[in-house]
């Protein structure tokens, strides 16, 4: 019950917040670039919130696979890897509630994705 007033908080507040040019005529203004930029940054947060998890294993697929490379200790690289993909969760977690809450305000210019690459499944 608590997850679903915090979601329906934040969709309202997206809301109120929202840019009033949707309902506009964008032929008119010559602005269905910005309008396309704002709905990718909203598809990119939400994205990005749903599969902040998904860090850590990436993570510790890749430094485990350091790790064999290098010879060492896998331990080591598995300790480093999760702990790397924690802080890339939260990182990734922010960034995604940056872009859903932010989603109408061009910022960072021309609407760009706080964290590279933009989703988890990309390279980097």
């Amino acid at each position: 019950m608590k997850n679903k007033l915090i979601i329906l908080s934040i969709l309202t507040i997206c809301l109120f917040v929202s840019d009033p040019c949707f309902a506009e005529n964008s032929t008119i203004n010559s602005e269905p670039k910005q309008e396309n930029q704002m709905t990718k940054k909203l598809k990119r947060g939400a994205i990005n919130i749903v599969t902040s998890p998904l860090e850590i294993p990436k993570q510790i697929k890749k430094y485990w696979n350091e790790g064999k490379e290098k010879g060492q200790k896998n331990i080591v690289w598995l300790t480093v890897g999760t702990v790397k993909g924690l802080v890339n969760t939260v990182g990734r977690l922010g960034s995604g509630v940056w872009d859903v809450a932010t989603f109408n305000v061009d910022k960072p210019l021309n609407y760009e994705p706080l964290m590279k690459p933009d989703f988890v499944n990309q390279e980097e």
